[in-house]
């Protein structure tokens, strides 16, 4: 990791963990898969059938792995502070692990469908349909060289102070919601009212833990422009939206 403006002089440094995703939007590819593992089993314990029911439920186990360390993973943030600006490095904390399962479980998957068939011949094509397409599904999707790039989203940008023009502080939640003027924006500065949570989604979260939180504070207040104002609000944060 390089960071952009490393001649100018380090003021502070921080890093921290957080969710920083729609959970639900993260753990879709899981999701859908999941579901119709977890109808198909239910489906061979209705008909009281365990060779069904295995055949489901074991994919099914898997793509609730995928949702935990995938749609619910960590965002690491570090922040870099100096005289001008704060740049901020980011990417999804998910295991190589991951990446690696996403492999081989197509593998496991053939594997259980073949001792199915040896055990029981009877089992019909619809029955084995299910996984069989979480298998082709996985084999796409732990095949394509890019999808662990797509997924760790190494981000990395900046904002100069003269750029921020208020702050929203929740303690609770460990972030600053901060209003940051730039050409890029959705909205003006002016339009974002604190007190609608629904214009919360337009400002720039920095994180911080309890322990950096003096720190912290201590810098934007003394980085802020004059202008610029900083008030106590509850940060509304829609995780599944």
């Amino acid at each position: 990791m390089e960071w952009e403006y490393s001649t100018e002089p380090q003021v502070l440094t921080w890093t921290v963990k957080a969710i920083d995703k729609s959970i639900l939007g993260g753990g879709l590819p899981a999701i859908i898969p999941g579901f119709l593992m977890f109808v198909g089993g239910m489906y061979g314990l209705f008909k009281n059938d365990m060779e069904i029911f295995l055949m489901f439920f074991l994919p099914m186990l898997f793509m609730v792995f995928l949702f935990v360390k995938i749609g619910m993973e960590k965002t690491v943030f570090v922040y870099r502070a100096t005289e001008e600006r704060l740049e901020i490095c980011q990417w999804q904390g998910i295991p190589d692990l991951v990446f690696t399962f996403l492999k081989v479980f197509p593998f496991i998957i053939v594997g259980i469908i073949l001792m199915a068939l040896i055990s029981n011949p009877a089992l019909s094509i619809a029955a084995l349909a299910g996984p069989a397409l979480v298998g082709i599904l996985l084999a796409s999707v732990g095949g394509d060289s890019n999808y662990k790039a797509i997924y760790k989203r190494f981000r990395q940008h900046d904002f100069t102070w003269d750029n921020l023009d208020r702050a929203l502080l929740d303690p609770q939640k460990g972030l600053l919601g901060l209003s940051v003027s730039s050409p890029n924006n959705v909205i003006h500065d002016d339009q974002i009212n604190f007190d609608n949570p629904d214009d919360h989604r337009y400002l720039k979260r920095i994180y911080f833990r309890k322990d950096q939180e003096a720190a912290v504070l201590e810098l934007f207040r003394n980085k802020m422009p004059a202008g610029a104002t900083l008030v106590e609000r509850n940060y509304k944060y829609d995780f599944a939206g």
